[in-house]
């Protein structure tokens, strides 16, 4: 049975910078041995997963003596958070590794590279997260990553020891991150409206 971790999904985070090693592939069997081919990392969601997300606009208040109301200036709009909670099934060897190495991966991209990397002090990549086709090539960060081994579920042991709940939930938190340049050259509440902007990552 083909395992659904390893074809596109409706909903998926990519890392299309290539940065990191991509473990999300199958392995390979070469003259060398067994490898990984590095190629943008899709991390990929087969199980539906509930997603909501938040908007919000700060506003300063002005409060006057002896007034009954107060009046409201706006201020700003703030980034859009998306929180993700994700099934993650484990039905074989094959995908507890997935899922081990989709929990290893959300880990690596919250961290900077660091003094043993090629690019020490880089931040974190900018990731992309697709869904349903309601929200498309979103550049965001994963803020928060939370995942439980629940003591009250059986258990998949892999060929190296480790052990994976056959039943798993990722919450994430992602923030919509987007660059001065993209905002300045193609943001309007006009072409946001029309649905220009979808294709863009603008939610």
């Amino acid at each position: 049975m083909a395992s659904p971790y390893y074809t596109k999904q409706p909903v998926y985070l990519s890392e299309p910078s290539g940065r990191y090693s991509n473990i999300l592939t199958k392995e390979r069997q070469g003259p060398a041995g067994r490898y990984r081919v590095n190629t943008p990392t899709i991390l990929n969601f087969p199980f539906t997963p509930t997603i909501s997300i938040i908007s919000s606009s700060n506003y300063s208040e002005y409060g006057l003596t002896h007034a009954n109301f107060q009046q409201r200036a706006f201020d700003s709009h703030s980034n859009m958070d998306l929180n993700v909670t994700a099934p993650m099934i484990v039905r074989s060897e094959e995908e507890a590794e997935y899922v081990y190495n989709a929990a290893l991966y959300i880990r690596a991209v919250m961290k900077m590279q660091w003094l043993r990397d090629n690019d020490p002090g880089m931040p974190p990549p900018i990731l992309r997260f697709n869904a349903h086709g309601v929200y498309n090539n979103v550049p965001c960060v994963i803020s928060d990553f939370t995942w439980n081994l629940d003591s009250d579920i059986d258990y998949v042991e892999t060929a190296s020891g480790m052990r994976v709940p056959v039943s798993n939930m990722f919450v994430l938190s992602l923030s919509t991150t987007y660059s001065p340049k993209s905002v300045r050259e193609n943001f309007s509440v006009k072409d946001y409206l029309a649905g220009n902007l979808k294709d863009k990552g603008y939610v």
